[in-house]
C-alpha cells in the first residue's frame, strides 16, 4: 500500500512538472473574488485596504444586514465596501443599509447591474444589455474580453490625474439618468455618462458605482491604475475605525444561479494540471482494486490432527465377533488387521511370521522386544489351534490393544 502511493504521487509531479512548459493560458473568468489572483479577481484591491487604512481594521462579511457579525449598526465611522456583479437587495436589506449610513457610516456599493429595488430606491436608472455569464462561461456576450475600457473621476471633486483605462473586458455599466436632488456625480465612462454617484444620508453617504472591473487584479496592476483606487478610497474619512469587504451580495447571487454553481470536483476539472493528476489518480486506484481482488484467497479452513482410529476400530470388530461367540473368527480378524496395520504403518513384509519379523517390528514400533515376542507367540497358537476359549481370546485382544495403546 505504501509504495502504491508513492507511484500516485510520482505521477501527479511527473504531470505537473511536464504541463509546466506549456504556454500559460490567460483565466477569463469573472469571479471579482477577494482571495483569486487570477485577472478578475480583487485579491490586491483587497490588500491594499489595509495600506490605505493602516490604523482601521479590515474585515470581511458574509451576512445579510439583518444578521452582521462585524458591523454594528450604533457605531460610526464604518465602511462596507460590496464588488458584486449584481446588487440584489431586499427592501429590508436597503433599511439596514440606510440605517447604518445614518448613523455616520459609510457603503460603496460597486456592481455591473441593480436590480429594481435597488434602482428605485436609489432613483436611479441603468443599462441592462449586459450578459456577465458569457465571459465567465466562454459563450458569447455582449462585450469584448480584450477591449480598452476608460474611466473618469470629476474634476470638482477630485485631483488630476482623472482617467485611467486598460486592455481587458468591458465588464462596466452607466446610469442613464439620476436624480440631481437626491444624488451627485462623481466619476463618468468613457461615454461621458456618470457611473459613480453619491448619496448623502444625514452624517454617512451611500456611493453607487457600476464599473466594478475597477477594483480587479488586471485593472490595478496595469500602468498607474491603483491611483483610481486610492482616489476612490478617499471618499472615506481618514480616521475610520472598521473597513468590511462584503461578500455576502456576490455568493447570494451567485448560489441562486444553477448555471454558476460549481462542485469541488468540478473546480478539480477546471484546470488542466489537476484534471490530469485526477484522471490519473482515479485510473491507479482503479488498477489497485481491481488488482488488489484477484490477490485476496479464501480463509483456509482449519484441520484437525489426524488421530489414531485403530484402537477405537478393533474394539467395535471385536464387539461384533464376540457377540457371535466365535472367538476363533474374531481372531483371526484382529491377526488380519494387525498385519495390515504393521506392512501400512512400517513398511515391513508380513509374509513370514518369525524371530526376524518380530525383532525388526520391534525396533521399527520402539516397543519392547518381549512385548512383541509375546504377541507373535499368542498368534501362533491360535493358527495352531482348531478353537480357542474365551479367555484365550481376551488375553490376544489385551496384548494387541497394549501395542495399539502406546502407537
Amino acid at each position: 500500500m505504501k509504495n502504491f502511493f508513492l507511484y500516485i504521487s510520482f505521477f501527479i509531479l511527473t504531470i505537473s512538472v511536464c504541463s509546466c512548459g506549456r504556454p500559460h493560458k490567460f483565466n477569463d473568468t469573472i469571479t471579482l473574488n477577494r482571495i483569486d489572483k487570477i485577472p478578475y479577481g480583487t485579491y490586491v484591491a483587497y490588500q491594499l485596504l489595509q495600506k490605505e487604512f493602516p490604523q482601521a481594521r479590515i474585515e470581511t462579511n458574509r451576512y445579510a444586514p439583518a444578521d452582521w457579525q462585524n458591523l454594528t449598526s450604533d457605531s460610526t465611522k464604518q465602511v462596507l465596501i460590496i464588488v458584486t456583479k449584481t446588487f440584489e437587495p431586499s427592501e429590508e436589506d436597503l433599511d439596514y443599509l440606510t440605517g447604518f449610513v445614518q448613523k455616520g457610516n459609510y457603503v460603496f456599493i460597486s456592481a455591473l447591474q441593480y436590480t429594481r429595488n435597488a434602482v428605485k430606491f436609489f432613483h436611479l436608472k441603468s443599462n441592462k444589455h449586459f450578459n456577465y455569464y458569457g465571459l465567465a462561461l466562454g459563450v458569447h456576450s455582449p462585450f469584448n474580453p480584450f477591449d480598452s475600457v476608460d474611466v473618469k473621476l470629476d474634476s470638482s471633486a477630485f485631483e488630476k490625474p482623472l482617467s485611467w483605462n486598460y486592455p481587458g473586458a468591458d465588464f462596466a455599466n452607466e446610469f442613464l439618468n439620476t436624480d440631481s436632488n437626491f444624488s451627485f456625480h462623481l466619476g463618468y465612462s468613457s461615454a461621458n455618462l456618470p457611473n459613480l454617484v453619491a448619496i448623502n444620508s444625514i452624517d454617512g453617504k451611500f456611493f453607487i458605482h457600476s464599473a466594478p472591473f475597477t477594483f480587479t487584479n488586471f485593472f490595478l496592476l496595469y500602468g498607474n491604475n491603483r491611483q483610481y483606487f486610492e482616489k476612490l478610497m478617499r471618499l472615506f474619512p481618514d480616521d475610520t475605525k472598521k473597513i468590511v469587504w462584503d461578500e455576502y451580495y456576490l455568493n447570494h447571487y451567485y448560489n441562486q444561479n444553477p448555471q454558476q454553481k460549481q462542485g469541488v470536483l468540478s473546480v478539480i476539472l477546471k484546470y488542466e494540471n489537476f484534471r490530469w493528476a485526477f484522471w490519473v489518480t482515479l485510473l491507479l486506484l482503479s488498477l489497485y482494486i481491481v488488482t488488489e481482488a484477484k490477490r485476496k484467497q479464501r480463509i483456509i479452513p482449519v484441520h484437525r490432527k489426524p488421530k489414531n482410529d485403530s484402537l477405537e476400530f478393533v474394539t467395535t470388530i471385536g464387539e461384533l465377533y464376540y457377540e457371535k461367540g466365535d472367538h476363533k473368527n474374531l481372531a483371526n480378524k484382529l491377526t488380519q488387521y494387525f498385519l495390515d496395520y504393521v506392512r501400512n504403518r512400517y513398511k515391513i513384509a508380513t509374509s513370514e511370521i518369525n524371530d526376524a519379523f518380530a525383532q525388526q517390528l520391534a525396533i521399527k514400533s520402539g516397543k519392547p522386544a518381549d512385548d512383541i515376542k509375546q504377541l507373535i507367540d499368542a498368534m501362533h497358537t491360535i493358527n495352531l489351534s482348531g478353537s480357542i476359549t474365551q479367555k484365550q481370546l481376551m488375553d490376544y485382544y489385551g496384548l494387541l490393544e497394549q501395542f495399539y495403546a502406546t502407537v
